[in-house]
């Protein structure tokens, strides 16, 4: 097993398991263009991976993306006391089926929490699915803060 950074190389398989995540969510998902998304998922992990504003996280088996984490870096205004800081916003977690409960997603997480821990992020933070709450709390993640959002769509 394999843990690392994505480069532009992984992007089909990246897209690949961008699909099969959201085909597990939502029904509708089969309605869709698989072209397009390929374009706009394309498009998307190019430009993200070139602005080093993201980082695409993979676990590969025998050369096999089974896993993958997307962290979009968000840089905070500076202040007086801390005049550079930034935050991980969490998206995109997603193993492969037969890979789950084999502790790939697990030792791929604390990959990420050591990375963005060597790169002076100070805070990681996601939208977990009910499913996966109790994932992340073992690996050490609270709901103590209160998000508040503004839902505009």
């Amino acid at each position: 097993m394999n843990f690392r950074l994505a480069t532009e190389n992984d992007i089909p398989e990246l897209c690949a398991l961008r699909w099969e995540h959201e085909s597990e969510v939502d029904d509708t998902v089969a309605n869709q263009s698989i072209v397009e998304f390929e374009k706009a998922f394309s498009r998307f992990a190019k430009e993200a991976i070139a602005s080093g504003n993201w980082a695409f996280w993979v676990a590969e088996d025998k050369d096999v993306i089974i896993a993958n984490v997307f962290i979009n870096r968000v840089r905070k205004v500076p202040k007086p006391q801390k005049l550079v800081a930034e935050i991980g916003y969490l998206t995109n977690v997603h193993t492969k089926i037969e890979y789950r409960n084999h502790g790939v997603g697990t030792t791929l997480m604390k990959h990420v929490a050591a990375w963005a821990r060597d790169n002076s992020v100070e805070l990681l933070f996601l939208w977990p699915g009910e499913r996966s709450v109790v994932f992340y709390e073992r690996l050490g993640y609270s709901s103590i803060n209160d998000v508040m959002e503004l839902d505009l769509a």
